[in-house]
């Protein structure tokens, strides 16, 4: 199996097709790495822009990608064929930092060539999530390219980073500080209808407490303190994008506000919890 360390650099254009903005793909960047990590080829072009007139200013001051370079580049069709010819037949996966990249590739496919999906990609991993598993990082802040780099202690130096290649290339740097072929495969996805559909799906935050998506047996709260299931004292109802409710702890003389969030994944439903301690009366304005 190969490794391939995918980057893309994008416009943010208005689509007419979807009446909406879309991240048009303006320069494709990866480098194949074999087995032992070492790199045995690399790919890279420009993308000749069909959505967008003209570059956002924060986009050339970014990447220094002008113009000319783009009408120098391809088709998006005719480049993106270039990178299925160059992954060919190979057994391989693809691995990005977060998946906004495979994300933004879907959704050019599907605006410039009517396509559904990436059927010359066999295998995906996340990279960034890969990293911070392996780097135990916070789940609560996602961590750039450029910062991984520095936690690893790799220098950028020598790469022009915001630019297709170079991220591809100093990924691939990453990659190597962190890769365990034992723990690895479990970050793979196979890239069937399944994995396409999750990829594309939105999740949505519930606010009926009467859908069938809701599990009651779900809306509690167990005292911070003691452990112990509190006593509800107000109704549950909806709001800060969650249900919420107050509870009272005999045992702790502790109130609290509780939330409850329910959100609709793709196959499952993500629950989420959160609470803050009632302050008892009177006692907001002692100091």
């Amino acid at each position: 199996m190969v490794f391939i360390i995918l980057d893309l650099e994008w416009n943010s254009v208005y689509g007419a097709k979807i009446r909406g903005y879309i991240n048009e793909i303006i320069e494709i960047g990866a480098v194949m790495l074999d087995e032992e990590l070492r790199e045995i080829d690399e790919f890279s072009v420009f993308v000749k822009s069909k959505i967008g007139k003209r570059l956002q200013s924060r986009v050339k001051e970014m990447t220094n990608i002008n113009k000319q370079d783009l009408e120098n580049g391809y088709p998006f069709p005719e480049a993106i064929g270039m990178f299925q010819k160059w992954i060919g037949a190979r057994e391989h996966v693809v691995l990005s930092w977060g998946d906004g990249d495979i994300r933004v590739l879907l959704s050019n496919t599907r605006y410039l060539t009517a396509g559904r999906k990436l059927s010359y990609i066999s295998n995906y991993a996340d990279l960034q999530k890969y990293f911070r598993y392996r780097c135990h990082t916070s789940k609560a802040q996602q961590t750039g390219l450029a910062a991984a780099g520095e936690i690893l202690g790799l220098d950028p130096a020598g790469y022009s980073l915001h630019r297709a290649l170079d991220d591809s290339r100093f990924a691939a740097q990453c990659f190597r500080a962190i890769y365990d072929p034992a723990d690895f495969p479990s970050f793979m996805h196979v890239c069937d209808a399944q994995f396409f559909g999750e990829l594309e799906y939105k999740p949505r935050i519930i606010s009926d407490i009467h859908s069938p998506l809701v599990d009651p047996r779900q809306l509690y709260y167990l005292c911070r303190n003691c452990g112990k299931a509190a006593k509800q004292q107000t109704e549950w109802r909806f709001a800060s994008r969650g249900f919420q409710a107050e509870f009272y702890c005999e045992r702790c003389d502790l109130r609290a506000k509780a939330w409850v969030t329910f959100k609709k994944m793709y196959s499952s439903v993500e629950i989420k919890r959160s609470s803050r301690e009632i302050p008892p009366e009177g006692s907001e304005g002692k100091k």
